[in-house]
């Protein structure tokens, strides 16, 4: 994937999303008044499909978990499309690239991961300078994580839902996050991604904290642990979604507050 000419016009530049986290950069790059096509939830940092907090203009959603909407994609002429290799469909992918669009692919799997695409985007959409500066911000940050808990060590289980008690098993992305201050998940040895628990497992490997990634209220999750509380009596910390499961900037100072609930 190249860059645009240097001396391209913006409004020559017509992106199309297909994944929230790619719509979500494209802003933090400074380019969303030349997004034509988003996904579905691409809420941030305004509401669904919004360039501006009044919304003054909202763009088509031309994805979904169903797929892209090829013929709705055709029909928007985009100069460059963005896709998510593993979470958008890859016959959608291949038939874009069929039709001769041309297609980044993100597939991060770890922060330094991330930062690298941030760079490449950066040069694609004549942002270069923009994407540099999120970069350097980045390292510091990432930095400093790893650093202020260098000598910490805690083990933790990490769930979404409650309803079944599910979460994160091998999951590249969230372990690789979690270990940049110390966390190690009990259940990142599991073949799956994700996977449903037992309550008696989890009293058994006796984890210091539990993980709570869901926008849950407080009250029913202190309500759910409660039962159990002759038994286990773990930390619980709750952490934002939105902001550590998807691949943006967003992710480190998230991953900051996570990291000092769990360790103080």
């Amino acid at each position: 994937m190249s860059a645009l000419p240097s001396n391209a016009q913006d409004n020559k530049l017509r992106i199309i999303s297909l994944s929230p986290h790619l719509t979500e950069i494209v802003f933090a790059l400074g380019r969303e008044k030349q997004l034509v096509g988003v996904s579905d939830y691409s809420d941030y940092p305004y509401s669904q499909g919004c360039v501006d907090k009044d919304c003054s203009s909202k763009l088509p959603s031309i994805a979904s978990y169903q797929g892209a909407d090829i013929a709705a994609i055709i029909r928007l002429k985009p100069s460059i499309i963005l896709a998510w290799e593993g979470g958008n469909k890859a016959q959608d992918i291949a038939r874009l690239e069929q039709l001769g669009y041309s297609v980044f692919r993100s597939s991060p799997t770890n922060i330094k991961a991330l930062m690298a695409e941030i760079l490449a985007l950066g040069k694609i959409l004549n942002a270069a300078p923009r994407s540099k500066q999120l970069h350097a911000t980045m390292t510091t940050q990432l930095a400093q994580i790893k650093s202020q808990y260098a000598e910490n060590n805690v083990h933790a289980l990490y769930y979404m839902s409650q309803q079944p008690l599910s979460g994160m098993g091998s999951d590249k992305w969230l372990n690789s996050l979690l270990s940049l201050c110390n966390i190690k998940n009990i259940y990142a040895a599991l073949p799956s991604a994700y996977a449903q628990f037992s309550i008696a497992d989890i009293i058994r490997k006796q984890p210091e904290i539990v993980i709570v990634a869901s926008h849950q209220s407080t009250s029913s999750v202190s309500a759910f642990w409660a039962s159990h509380r002759e038994v286990f009596k773990p930390k619980v910390v709750m952490v934002n979604p939105d902001a550590l499961h998807r691949f943006t900037p967003r992710v480190l100072p998230e991953l900051a507050r996570l990291c000092k609930k769990v360790h103080f």
